[in-house]
């Protein structure tokens, strides 16, 4: 049985920001993309608030660039399950594309400023390898990382 070939071409990444760790060049099917289409999504947080719930919306690499952001967030979370009845803080991660250790930390961290301000801290489902990444550095009681 043989393979039949599949055309692709490397797409250049050209982004106005400095590279982020080993930037390597995205592979797509030559019929995938149309010209002037390899643009990548930018990476954002963004909150919003709907009665108790702070919803934390996460979108594209989610890597150490956003750190400072991340930190705010922390303390916007926080700020938002003090004093309430039952505040509760949604991580919504469908539009991550990939994430870092600095990722893994502010998720692990919002779950517990949250809890520690008397919160709760759901998430939505985040895209395959995205999702497996964050089951595999989940934390356990003992606070370590359960892939280690």
């Amino acid at each position: 049985m043989t393979v039949p070939d599949v055309p692709f071409r490397l797409v250049p990444r050209s982004v106005p920001t400095a590279p982020r760790g080993a930037e390597l060049p995205v592979v797509a099917l030559s019929s995938a993309l149309p010209p002037g289409d390899e643009e990548l999504v930018p990476a954002t947080v963004t909150t919003r608030r709907r009665g108790d719930v702070l919803d934390v919306v996460l979108s594209g690499d989610v890597d150490l660039l956003l750190t400072a952001r991340l930190d705010e967030v922390l303390v916007e979370a926080e700020a938002h399950c003090r004093g309430r009845e039952h505040p509760r803080v949604h991580l919504d991660l469908r539009a991550v594309t990939a994430l870092d250790s600095s990722a893994l930390r502010f998720v692990e961290q919002l779950r517990r400023c949250t809890a520690r301000a008397g919160g709760s801290c759901s998430q939505s489902t985040a895209r395959g390898a995205v999702q497996r990444v964050l089951a595999l550095a989940r934390t356990v009681p003992t606070g370590q990382l359960a892939a280690s």
